[in-house]
């Protein structure tokens, strides 16, 4: 029987907020996935039944989801009609975040429990929507980050990327709209994602700057290029940390030594993350709070292996391979250090 108390309500309130923000994340992410926040954006005042018509949602179930979201400060309801809000405004730049962390993962968080139980096996996880999450994360920290490296004034610049795992193809398109001189190559193992990313490409209008192959990163030995490599560089982006898991380290060393051994004039620009779970900034570092920690432990239990930015570079020197550029995201938009970037070569 339960002892009343004093603070008891207060309490619960507290220590139920996890769950409150955990329905949140979800409702937030599925209004901007279907498009709700826009259609809100375009047509102030518009009823639930119209939303829905345009939307082709159920009318009662979006009316509950608007009610839901006025009462977390996300709508407006007045004069019979619903309105976005400044706080949903606010949210929708972010909506990558929520795309690849609540859409892409939370399948996996909801075998949390029995994986913790079996390790022999890995949740699964929507890869469509972690790619094309992912892709929409990188335009703010990962892009720029490789533009620094990819200097237009650089000696030897490339003139063609090769994309491994490229998800949708969005970081790259975007790389190739703010470097009209690149021309660029994708490769991805998930067909959904490489139909998302030939809509995208038409909506650009880049069909004759980028093609996409479905495909996982061995084909990269497979691609028609240039023999010697030259004017190549390859691109892996949060994509050696899954091969690394899926294949072994041996594989991952067999497949830069040998892609350098083909292609000896190529380069390779690799972006990861630094492990570091236990770091002071994963306690202090707001970003660190609300990404990092949540990154970190979803590639614990998914078929992903994070290492830290000093295991990669011993591995590259291991290689023989000389890192010529390397940088950090712009702080501004993230300042916590765990997030790198290197150019390699192949040491003369």
């Amino acid at each position: 029987m339960a002892i009343l108390t004093d603070d008891l309500e207060r309490r619960l309130i507290d220590n139920t907020q996890p769950v409150r923000f955990f329905f949140l994340a979800q409702a937030l992410h599925h209004a901007m996935h279907v498009g709700l926040f826009e259609a809100l954006k375009k047509e102030p005042g518009a009823t639930a039944e119209t939303l829905a018509e345009q939307l082709g949602l159920d009318a009662y179930r979006t009316g509950g989801l608007l009610r839901y979201l006025r009462n977390e400060g996300y709508a407006v309801f007045e004069d019979g009609g619903w309105t976005i809000s400044g706080k949903a405004l606010e949210v929708l730049p972010f909506a990558p975040w929520y795309e690849m962390m609540v859409g892409g993962y939370a399948p996996s968080m909801d075998q949390l429990g029995d994986i913790l139980a079996d390790g022999t096996r890995y949740a699964t996880r929507n890869t469509t929507k972690v790619g094309e999450g992912s892709c929409g994360i990188g335009a703010h920290d990962a892009l720029p980050l490789v533009e620094q490296i990819l200097d237009p004034a650089a000696v030897n610049r490339p003139e063609t990327i090769v994309d491994l795992g490229c998800g949708d193809g969005s970081f790259l398109m975007d790389l190739l709209v703010a470097q009209p001189d690149l021309r660029g190559l994708g490769l991805e193992p998930n067909e959904g994602s490489v139909v998302l990313g030939e809509r995208r490409r038409a909506e650009l209008g880049l069909e004759g700057r980028v093609d996409l192959v479905q495909g996982g990163a061995a084909d990269a030995l497979t691609l028609d290029l240039p023999e010697n490599g030259r004017g190549i560089c390859f691109m892996t982006a949060f994509v050696l940390q899954e091969v690394l898991q899926q294949e072994g380290e041996e594989f991952v060393e067999n497949l830069l030594k040998q892609t350098f051994e083909r292609y000896p004039e190529a380069r390779w620009l690799v972006v990861e993350m630094d492990h570091q779970p236990l770091s002071p900034v994963m306690g202090s570092h707001g970003l660190a709070q609300t990404f990092y920690n949540p990154y970190f432990l979803i590639h614990h239990i998914t078929e992903q292996r994070l290492q830290t930015r000093g295991w990669w570079e011993e591995l590259f020197e291991r290689l023989g391979l000389t890192v010529e550029a390397s940088a950090n995201p712009d702080p501004r938009a993230d300042s916590t250090g765990l997030q790198f970037g290197v150019l390699l070569s192949k040491k003369a």
